[in-house]
């Protein structure tokens, strides 16, 4: 019982390490731009190291979120949670002599997503499956403005590989080469925003664990996301495979500072999910619906 609950307690503790510093970066970006710190470039030094030191400013100034962050409970025939984290690096230094000659390269990132399922009525709470998704890309995030400044198109295009760690009959895996443009409409409905995010793929060979996860998964999905003038989102993410089997998955954040003050720099979140694959582990399998709620720190 005691082996159960240190594994799945070092399960949790390095993502919310990564989580943390992902946090902290941002906060202390946030300081050193308000205090004017840094070269006119605009790279960040950190003044405070000694000698011998990493630095870690440089580091994590190139560190930013990419998918959202968050952390949600649900209860519907089993009491469970779904956590993510994900973030991109841009590995390129703008500063350097090969993007001052060509900028192509400065837009290049190595991204990472972890999506996890936890089971909170397990003997010793185990995880029921985990997607890890590295990714490489190239993200470009001007590739088109109105004179107005209301619509905006950006978008990237990249590869990306899936799996869940496991063995046996419940590994899964596959490699996709993907590509997402996003339409952005500003001052919709008094102050409005719409996000528009369809993404299509294709397949890079066929893994024999889930051979025929298009039937499921498809070549695409679509998400669309409005935000209000309160700064509250509603988004809802469609997903259809060439069976006609697919998924929805609905989203509302609302900012906790409207709440509670300035004290929390998050939002309350709530997930909706019904239909086919939630999970890599499952996704030839419609599991019972799922309404979860928790705190998103990235929407």
């Amino acid at each position: 019982m005691m082996q159960g609950k240190r594994v799945w307690m070092l399960r949790l503790g390095w993502p919310l390490i990564v989580v943390l510093l992902g946090v902290f970066g941002a906060w202390n970006r946030a300081e050193a731009q308000e205090a004017g710190v840094g070269s006119e470039s605009g790279s960040a030094v950190d003044v405070s190291a000694e000698a011998g030191e990493p630095d870690t400013n440089r580091f994590m100034s190139k560190l930013t979120p990419d998918e959202p962050l968050y952390f949600v409970i649900g209860w519907n025939e089993l009491i469970n949670a779904k956590f993510q984290f994900s973030f991109k690096f841009a590995f390129m230094n703008p500063q350097g002599a090969l993007t001052r000659k060509a900028p192509f390269f400065s837009h290049f990132y190595f991204g990472y997503t972890q999506t996890s399922l936890w089971d909170l009525e397990g003997e010793s709470k185990p995880f029921y499956d985990t997607s890890y998704k590295p990714s490489l890309f190239y993200r470009h995030n001007d590739v088109h403005r109105s004179d107005s400044g209301d619509f905006r198109i950006w978008g990237q295009v990249g590869i990306q590989h899936e799996s869940n760690g496991l063995g046996g009959d419940e590994s899964r895996s596959l490699n996709i080469i993907y590509v997402k443009p996003v339409f952005e409409y500003s001052r919709i409905g008094g102050g409005g925003h719409l996000t528009v995010e369809p993404r299509l793929w294709v397949y890079l060979g066929t893994p024999d664990e889930n051979p025929d996860i298009a039937e499921y998964r498809g070549y695409g999905d679509l998400r669309m996301a409005f935000t209000g003038r309160s700064d509250w989102q509603v988004a809802a993410t469609i997903q259809v495979g060439t069976s006609g089997k697919g998924s929805v998955k609905l989203d509302g954040t609302w900012p906790m500072d409207k709440i509670l003050g300035r004290n929390f720099d998050a939002y309350l979140y709530a997930q909706y999910f019904n239909g086919w694959g939630e999970s890599l582990r499952s996704y030839n399998q419609r599991l019972p619906w799922q309404l979860r709620l928790g705190i998103a720190v990235v929407r």
